[in-house]
């Protein structure tokens, strides 16, 4: 086994929204209640000090989401106070701003490959946009409350949603038209993702439940994995059957999907919730926030040493055990960084700050 080795925690004055890592340096990126951006370069030695190599304040509202841009120049941000804004890593500065991207507080942000974007906001709207044009490609209002999540099939360019109004949609982006929705599921679902190379779908909700979906079959979960003492607000893929979670009793579990196993504990913090975890672009760690306002990073090369058939046994995560016998409020619930390279002029025609 791997000697566990992680980057030192991040410490925060307010409350970490959410992160996201960039796609190919040790660079991380957090957006907090206040409006405030802050990017960091993290290294593993344990007396090595993470670098702050951005400070920006580009929203006047809580910054709820945030991705970098698939060259990782520039970096998007949505906010409560309905904006996209797109940052030059290089500068520091805001190149471009929408201002009302949406008629709602924005809640969630992904970038579905190299050209688009999904946002989502508190009205359960969601729109695609252009990032070589700043142009709103699809527009969709089939949800009736706040969009908490995404998840992305770049191969079929299909984009499933999750909503506070306890539905699933699957939309495909290259059609105005809902593709599929799921039956109300009589709870919130709060996080999403695409699992077992495509063939399933879960979500987690409100009331600590994580529903299975086989895909095409958009009707009804055909499963549940039951455990989670708190509600399930974020989920990260680890491996195609292996996620981590994240909960409101503050805890990181991993869950096995098919067969549905809790394989144990990979951090916590402390009692506060989970706000989100992201995985870094090599797939080394994941980091997470919480209300605690820290964020933490956890070493996972552990959990792919000795798969030989397809996924970790449960012998090869050894994590500490936990007794799972025993609504938080969702959030919708600068420095110059001359490292990084020459960014793009996305959204050209969006309105140009002051």
């Amino acid at each position: 086994m791997s000697q566990i080795l992680q980057p030192n925690p991040l410490k925060f004055d307010n409350q970490v929204f959410d992160l996201a890592f960039h796609p190919q340096q040790n660079i991380i990126a957090s957006g907090l209640i206040t409006g405030e951006i802050f990017c960091h370069r993290y290294f593993c030695e344990t007396d090595a000090e993470n670098v702050n190599l951005l400070s920006i304040r580009p929203h006047k509202k809580s910054c709820r989401g945030l991705e970098f841009s698939y060259d990782g120049t520039a970096l998007f941000s949505v906010s409560k106070d309905k904006s996209i804004q797109v940052i030059d890593l290089e500068t520091g500065k805001v190149l471009t701003k929408k201002r009302d991207a949406h008629d709602k507080p924005i809640n969630c942000i992904l970038r579905l490959n190299e050209n688009s974007l999904a946002t989502g906001d508190d009205d359960g709207c969601i729109k695609i946009w252009d990032t070589r044009t700043g142009n709103q490609l699809m527009e969709y209002s089939d949800h009736e409350d706040f969009i908490s999540d995404f998840s992305f099939r770049d191969d079929i360019k299909i984009l499933v949603s999750t909503s506070g109004d306890g539905t699933l949609s699957v939309y495909d982006i290259r059609k105005p038209n809902l593709l599929a929705m799921s039956d109300n599921q009589d709870d919130e679902l709060l996080s999403v993702t695409v699992v077992k190379n495509g063939r399933k779908v879960i979500t987690g909700t409100q009331d600590g439940v994580i529903n299975l979906f086989s895909w095409e079959k958009w009707g009804d979960s055909n499963d549940r994995i039951v455990g989670h003492p708190s509600s399930v607000d974020t989920i990260v893929k680890i491996t195609e059957d292996l996620v981590c979670t994240g909960s409101s009793d503050g805890i990181l579990r991993v869950v096995e999907i098919l067969p549905n196993k809790f394989h144990g504990v990979i951090g916590d913090h402390g009692d506060f919730p989970i706000e989100c975890i992201r995985k870094s672009f090599d797939s080394t760690f994941l980091a997470s926030c919480s209300h605690d306002n820290f964020v933490k990073f956890w070493d996972i090369r552990y959990l792919y040493e000795d798969k030989t058939d397809g996924h970790s046994d449960e012998t090869d995560i050894k994590m500490e055990s936990i007794d799972f016998d025993t609504d938080y409020n969702n959030k919708g619930k600068g420095k110059s960084m001359s490292t990084i390279g020459q960014s793009n002029n996305f959204f050209a025609d969006f309105d140009t700050p002051p």
